[in-house]
């Protein structure tokens, strides 16, 4: 096996674990990055790790990519019992991470958050092996902020995370998206230029779903039909709550599709002339890239509110609104929307202003700074 703290590390040999999971936000940046890598260094070779409980078996599976499991369990929401336990689950996989990276002669962990992380990156450490993290939020995850002194990078994707992180080990890189959205921003058109006149809605809370939006969007997309506006919607729900949901558009008249959980999302972006969604750090960089004009309503239960801060640096660098789950007010922003969605000028102005911000080469700055730190060179 190729020590990782070798100044000289054969091309050919490189074998890296991707590292993250819980929900497909952590998801996602490793799959950007494993493109990536694979394009930098050919042979490369990607294991993805993960715990059984996440949104990553369904969706690494989806994508053909290798996927081992071991133990974790959340730290947040899950009582003082529940916290022991996440640490006996820690204790367990971090023995078997050890086995795992021994076995398949990793030379290199990047973790993304999630508390499937922790126990692969402490491993890591102990076998000597090289270790990164990247933060996609502005306010960063319990996982990272207690391995970022122990690991030997830190990826942000926003400047502003940095006060919670040692400068000297620092970067910005930008959040890592999929190749497949540089399609996506090119074909954006206006939804005034089509010939059918209906609007198209895309409503996410992310793979777990919002409970708020869900209650709140239906009978906003009625007061939006009400002002003369013909729509059509696609809600993603999370697994609790589609039968109701898509009752509340039947009842309204409303045309829309609902699902527990949409495997195409660049699709869904791209058919999409707008979204409300929260303000989870993957979908704002997914909308960047899409040129998606959208409403961010930062999902409340979050740990630590972390989405707030995102939607908020958001709206100021791209000129999207937000609004909190208690400021929500229908019929004031059922207006707002409606004179976007008729003003042409308007649209495509805010659609620039996003792919202007868009992090199309954040995935292969990832694996630029990982070859660099891998071959001793910073």
């Amino acid at each position: 096996m190729t020590s990782a703290n070798s100044s000289r590390v054969s091309r050919t040999a490189r074998r890296v674990a991707l590292v993250g999971g819980g929900t497909a936000g952590h998801v996602y940046p490793a799959l950007a990055v494993a493109e990536a890598y694979r394009a930098a260094v050919p042979g490369a070779s990607m294991l993805f790790i993960g715990t059984p409980n996440g949104f990553e078996r369904s969706i690494l599976t989806a994508h053909g990519e290798r996927l081992e499991l071991i133990d974790g369990a959340p730290f947040f929401g899950v009582g003082m019992r529940g916290r022991l336990r996440t640490l006996s689950h820690l204790a367990r996989g971090t023995y078997q991470a050890r086995h795992l990276l021994r076995t398949e002669g990793i030379v290199l962990v990047v973790g993304f958050g999630g508390y499937a992380s922790a126990g692969v990156l402490l491993a890591a450490r102990s076998l000597g092996l090289r270790t990164v993290i990247h933060e996609a939020n502005l306010l960063p995850g319990l996982a990272n902020r207690l391995v970022a002194r122990v690991v030997d990078r830190v990826h942000l994707g926003f400047d502003a995370a940095r006060r919670w992180f040692p400068p000297a080990k620092t970067v910005v890189t930008g959040i890592p998206i999929r190749q497949v959205f540089t399609r996506i921003a090119a074909a954006r058109t206006p939804p005034t230029g089509r010939g059918d006149g209906a609007r198209r809605l895309l409503v996410t809370g992310g793979s777990l779903g919002s409970e708020f939006l869900n209650r709140a969007v239906p009978e906003l997309v009625g007061r939006l039909r009400d002002l003369g506006l013909a729509l059509e919607v696609r809600h993603q729900t999370g697994h609790r709550d589609a039968p109701a949901v898509a009752r509340a558009y039947a009842d309204a008249g409303i045309a829309a599709s609902v699902t527990p959980y949409i495997d195409d999302m660049p699709g869904a972006y791209a058919w999409a002339d707008f979204a409300i969604t929260c303000a989870g750090a993957i979908t704002l960089a997914e909308l960047a890239a899409a040129g998606l004009p959208a409403l961010l309503v930062p999902y409340a239960p979050a740990s630590e509110d972390h989405q707030r801060p995102n939607a908020q640096a958001f709206a100021d660098a791209t000129g999207v609104w937000w609004v909190s789950e208690d400021a929500w007010r229908a019929t004031t922003l059922a207006e707002r929307l409606a004179l976007l969605l008729t003003d042409e000028t308007a649209w495509r102005a805010l659609s620039a202003r996003l792919r202007a911000l868009a992090p199309f080469d954040a995935a292969a700055r990832v694996v630029a700074e990982c070859e660099a730190l891998l071959h001793g060179s910073t």
